[in-house]
């Protein structure tokens, strides 16, 4: 669960989320162009979600990233009226508009146009346009096909053609492709690119090889010809990537080595981890795209000092490290302090000057507790005892544990006080006999972290792990043991089963309170 965007790790609930639309779109492609028909059943506020954000990001790309997920079967994700909206972007000389693009060269409205035509495509629209717009733009196409003017000889030099940048032509060959237009030669004689240096490359050489043998192959298929590509070389990439190529990267890989005759079993392993990516909604998710945060990161640490693993871990602190450098790095007091307890839990070295004066500021960790704060009270303790920092005992108030909440806000002050070694300090009026119904009846909190605590509070107390409490234990936390790709962690309950760091540490923690009695803490090996 390491953030390839920042190095933290992230929250796991965040696998249970759909992958962005220009992910979602290169996923669905690809199992489209490995023969699969994949479908969707997500919900309407979902795929307006995934429209909205398509469109604030590109009027025509963003359309064209909604193409699989109408064929999907997400039928509000693209309809009639978006068509319309397409054809206002155009210009009179026959190119389309991308505002997005902020640029006005061959380049963008050559990419523009690509996308537009797509999108019309896709919707059966691309008929109607009037002979006279389809004719202005088949001769701005023709006349950027042309071969370029030679430049100047010179003494030391012949003239040359600097032929068009691969990309720019492959979305000329395709624009042309869908109005039914023949491909010139000019495009198709364009070579595959290299192969032979491919080891050699950086790892962002390799991508661009890859978008340029994309493009290539783009480009052959427009003109009703096979690409020339070299399947030695690109079929190990695929095979070692297959499991960790960016969605993108990938489809553009999988269709290279269609077009080029790969056998099925080339394919097995994409088929795999995009099976195993995909939502119950047919939908699938982008682990390249969590944001890990310091937070998860404590839980994470938190979860491995309750295990008795090491918590030495250099890419943390790594992470840790390019965050504080960063210009946008927040300066909110909670924040800093969640920082100050993460470096300190990573690396120790003595507890900070800055974690010592936030966990003396009130504005930080609250001077008094109530029902409504006691949870950012217990958090921001928690964190000053990760720093090494103390805090000062609050004022508490009293409230009636009559509620769930009530019950769940009195819990987390008193398991606030056992985390932070203050056991002593935990309110008279917080007692087993106020606990001990709702300890025994899980039903009537909607998490498994709440019941959890309220458990813990019951046990500090002095209530006692018996029959009754064991079998309400059974059913307040055995079920929610356990999600796809993470069957050690737990369950957030009440209707989410999303799994979640903090709800595993608190049911850890709840047995290590109880010795053991419930078998939920994972067995150490080897020190590991």
């Amino acid at each position: 669960m390491v953030s390839k965007q920042n190095g933290y790790y992230y929250h796991p609930f965040l696998r249970d989320q759909p992958a962005g639309p220009q992910a979602q779109s290169f996923a669905l492609r690809t199992l489209s162009e490995l023969g699969r028909d994949p479908k969707t059943s997500a919900a309407s506020a979902q795929v307006e979600s995934l429209r909205r954000e398509a469109l604030e990001t590109s009027p025509l790309w963003g359309r064209d990233w909604l193409v699989p997920l109408r064929r999907a079967g997400a039928g509000t994700a693209l309809g009639a009226g978006d068509a319309a909206a397409v054809n206002k972007l155009r210009d009179k000389g026959g190119w389309y508009v991308d505002s997005a693009l902020g640029d006005d060269s061959d380049a963008a409205r050559l990419g523009a146009t690509w996308a537009a035509l797509e999108v019309l495509d896709a919707l059966g629209r691309l008929d109607d346009l009037p002979v006279a717009d389809r004719s202005a733009t088949v001769s701005w196409l023709r006349s950027l096909a042309k071969p370029a003017k030679p430049t100047k000889p010179t003494k030391t030099a012949k003239p040359t053609t600097k032929p068009r940048p691969l990309d720019e032509s492959s979305a000329l060959a395709r624009s042309l492709y869908l109005l039914k237009q023949p491909v010139p030669a000019t495009l198709t004689r364009i070579a595959a690119p290299r192969t032979d240096d491919f080891a050699d490359l950086t790892p962002d050489a390799r991508a661009t090889r890859l978008d340029d043998t994309y493009s290539y192959t783009l480009i052959q298929q427009a003109a009703g010809k096979r690409p020339a590509v070299n399947r030695r070389v690109w079929e190990p990439v695929l095979r070692d990537g297959a499991t960790t190529l960016p969605y993108e990267q990938l489809y553009e890989l999988v269709h290279v080595l269609k077009a080029a005759g790969s056998p099925r079993t080339v394919f097995t392993p994409v088929l795999k981890r995009l099976d195993g990516e995909r939502l119950d909604d047919g939908t699938v998710r982008d682990p390249d795209a969590y944001i890990g945060n310091p937070d998860a990161s404590l839980f994470v640490q938190r979860l491995r000092a309750l295990a008795g693993w090491s918590r030495k871990d250099p890419g943390l602190l790594a992470a840790l490290e390019r965050e504080e450098k960063s210009d946008d790095v927040s300066q909110e007091g909670a924040e800093r302090l969640s920082r100050a307890a993460l470096r300190e839990v990573t690396a120790g070295g003595g507890t900070s000057g800055q974690a010592r004066q936030l966990c003396a500021d009130p504005r930080v960790v609250p001077a008094t507790v109530t029902e409504q704060n006691a949870t950012q009270w217990q958090r921001t303790t928690l964190n000053c005892t990760d720093a090494g920092a103390s805090t000062a005992v609050p004022k508490i108030g009293t409230w009636s544990t009559d509620t769930p909440e009530r019950v769940v806000a009195a819990a987390t002050v008193a398991v606030g006080f056992a985390d932070s070694g203050r056991r002593d300090s935990i309110p008279s009026w917080i007692t087993a006999d106020a606990l001990e119904h709702w300890a025994q009846n899980p039903g009537r909190f909607t998490s498994v972290y709440g019941y959890a605590l309220v458990v813990r509070a019951y046990s500090l107390v002095g209530g006692a792990l018996d029959a009754p409490l064991r079998e309400a234990l059974g059913r307040g936390i055995t079920p929610y043991k356990g999600c796809p790709g993470l069957p050690g962690l737990y369950q957030v309950g009440g209707g989410d089963s999303a799994c979640d760091l903090k709800t595993t540490w608190g049911v850890w923690t709840l047995d290590r309170q109880l010795h053991g009695a419930l078998g939920r803490l994972p067995a150490t090996r080897n020190g590991k």
